[in-house]
């Protein structure tokens, strides 16, 4: 049986065991599979229309495309790191 709340959040929150009962999981992960990562972004009218120039119509080209343009924007800022960690370096 749970006790009652006795501190403030303790109604929003209760683990069963406690806390002081539980214990860590292991994880393999070597069975971990590829994930996904799933991100809503808005834009204005504006914006969505410059997006749009010179793209395929459809939800996959837009979709593509700014998955693209992510993937590229992290390697460049990757590549600029490594650049700067290079010269802390020297």
């Amino acid at each position: 049986m749970s006790e009652p709340p006795t501190d403030q959040g303790d109604e929003w929150h209760s683990m069963n065991p406690s806390i002081e009962e539980a214990r860590e999981l292991p994880v393999d992960h070597s069975r971990k599979g590829p994930g996904r990562f799933t991100i809503e972004v808005s834009f204005n009218r504006q914006e969505i229309d410059r997006i749009y120039d010179g793209l395929p119509r459809g939800p996959l080209g837009i979709t593509r495309f700014i998955k693209e343009a992510a993937l590229a924007e992290a390697d460049r800022r990757a590549t600029e790191i490594d650049a700067h960690e290079l010269q802390e370096a020297d």
